[in-house]
């Protein structure tokens, strides 16, 4: 809470300094209204794809504010974000009786079906930030490979001999004449080829290993992801048959009513 220093003037022409604690934010409770508004502009606007995330939650916040600007309704995007978030986690646990707070049956299903759509892109989001990963750590790989190929390169000694049309002396010219017969650094040395073989060959492998990890570890998450849809599209058909029941026990108690109303008017009109 900010405290603002406030002048009072006074007959004397002094001033009186005071405080005055400036108003509070105000706070919002979502209704399921709501929800489903800021579901739909979440779907909408995908905050999950975008790589700079915090400025499209800050234009879904924008948006909802506009539109409910008559019921003084104003959220930022860290509050649109941490809502989305919250519902998101009670749809993933199937708490449905939260999700079901303070709405009907119908705004139930319509925040129910937005909540699997969001889910959807979230779990797209995992995917290609995976996909994306994988093809990073490959390039490193690929690119550490070839940076311990070519270093043993860059470190040889690289002996060049320069004549000149100059008189040497007989020892200088014998001295020239063993470093020419001698080998060079220059010539290929089989054991460090064999050592950069195998450790290509090793980074190849552990590669292709990584990559299958990954693979099945996408796959998982797929399976996860179909088997929550399953226990969602389950709870729903239950949902659904307990609809239809309550309306069917609605519709006999309704049809027993009348029934008791026409023979109490027989009975009526009898006496």
């Amino acid at each position: 809470m900010e405290r603002v220093v406030v002048e009072l003037p006074i007959n004397n022409g002094f001033s009186l300094a005071g405080t005055a604690t400036a108003p509070r934010k105000r706070q919002v409770r979502f209704s399921a209204r709501h929800d489903i508004i800021l579901l739909r502009e979440v779907i909408a606007q995908n905050p999950f794809a975008s790589k700079e995330p915090g400025r499209i939650w800050a234009r879904v916040g924008e948006i909802i504010t506009a539109a409910l600007q008559e019921e003084h309704f104003e959220v930022d995007a860290r509050r649109c974000r941490e809502r989305t978030m919250l519902l998101l986690d009670y749809y993933k646990k199937q708490d449905f009786p939260s999700l079901r707070r303070f709405g009907t049956e119908r705004l139930y299903a319509q925040k129910e079906d937005l909540l699997h759509e969001v889910l959807e892109l979230e779990a797209e989001k995992g995917l290609l930030a995976g996909g994306e990963n994988t093809k990073y750590q490959d390039d490193e790989l690929r690119k550490r490979a070839l940076e311990e190929l070519t270093l043993p390169e860059q470190d040889k000694p690289n002996i060049t001999i320069t004549q000149t049309h100059t008189t040497e002396p007989d020892e200088d010219r014998e001295e020239m004449a063993e470093l020419s017969a001698a080998p060079t650094a220059k010539q290929p040395c089989q054991c460090c080829c064999q050592t950069y073989s195998e450790i290509l060959s090793f980074l190849e492998k552990r590669s292709e290993a990584e990559q299958r990890l990954r693979e099945e570890e996408l796959s998982l998450r797929r399976e996860e992801l179909e088997i929550q849809r399953s226990q969602i599209s389950l709870e729903r058909e239950r949902l659904g048959a307990e609809r239809k029941e309550r309306e069917r026990r609605f519709e006999l108690e309704s049809q027993e009513r009348q029934v008791i109303l026409d023979l109490l008017k027989e009975k009526v009109l009898k006496s």
